[in-house]
């Protein structure tokens, strides 16, 4: 009888602790929906400067772009604190997703940083040398976005992996 309580005391336990431990798929999970949430901060923000600098509103294009890369920053936080995660797991599909992470977001911060070295040229009226950078800005995004399609490739082949 003795032994039968305990049982039950144990196996209460293991129902009740189970619930409360995540695996690393769902926690790659919640942080790529956090590292979304980032993201699209981010991309408001560089796509309002990119406005901004089109009106010739410097300084508001440098609020924009420091807001920008704060945001950008805490996705590339997230996103390599997921790709532990990834590691740990030893899982070769959340790995190569969580890499391509990093890199979109590595692309998105190196654009915001060519908008701000735009903007101390396009400031003294310099466009030679600040127009470069814009188009540089133009294709960090650019290769931002060929990061973004790979990533949708490994969720479109992998949904069992990925919540919807």
């Amino acid at each position: 009888m003795k032994n039968k309580i305990i049982l039950l005391i144990v196996l209460v336990l293991v129902v009740a602790f189970s619930g409360c431990i995540q695996s690393d798929s769902t926690k790659i999970n919640g942080i790529s929906s956090n590292v979304n949430t980032h993201l699209k901060n981010g991309d408001n923000y560089f796509n309002k400067a990119a406005s901004d600098l089109n009106k010739l509103s410097y300084n508001t294009t440098a609020v924009n772009c420091n807001n920008a890369l704060t945001e950008f920053n805490s996705a590339k936080s997230s996103a390599q604190e997921g790709l532990t995660y990834a590691q740990n797991a030893n899982d070769s599909v959340f790995i190569n997703y969580m890499q391509l992470t990093v890199s979109e977001i590595d692309a998105r911060v190196n654009a915001t940083l060519e908008l701000q070295q735009a903007i101390n040229y396009l400031q003294i009226k310099n466009s030679a040398q600040g127009n470069p950078h814009v188009t540089s800005a133009n294709q960090y995004m650019d290769a931002s976005m060929n990061y973004k399609a790979k990533k949708d490739l490994i969720v479109k082949q992998n949904p069992s992996k990925f919540k919807q």
